[in-house]
């Protein structure tokens, strides 16, 4: 059995870890409305948001997916 979880990383912080719920097909489109509209992107506004509070900086982070076997 196999798991895909997704994570933004940044200088200031990281994400959650976003986990893709078993037997989910994983395209395109899927990775656009599900992982990056609907998970990813509020995930990495609250970093953000927390980054503000602290008056830390901001810098430039990646997406990453980990796949675990």
């Amino acid at each position: 059995m196999s798991v895909m979880v997704s994570v933004a990383v940044a200088q200031v912080g990281m994400t959650e870890l976003i986990f893709v719920n078993h037997g989910v097909k994983v395209n395109g489109q899927y990775k656009c409305d599900v992982l990056l509209s609907q998970q990813m992107l509020p995930a990495i506004k609250r970093v953000a948001e927390r980054c503000l509070l602290t008056k830390q900086y901001v810098g430039y982070g990646e997406i990453g997916h980990f796949y675990v076997l």
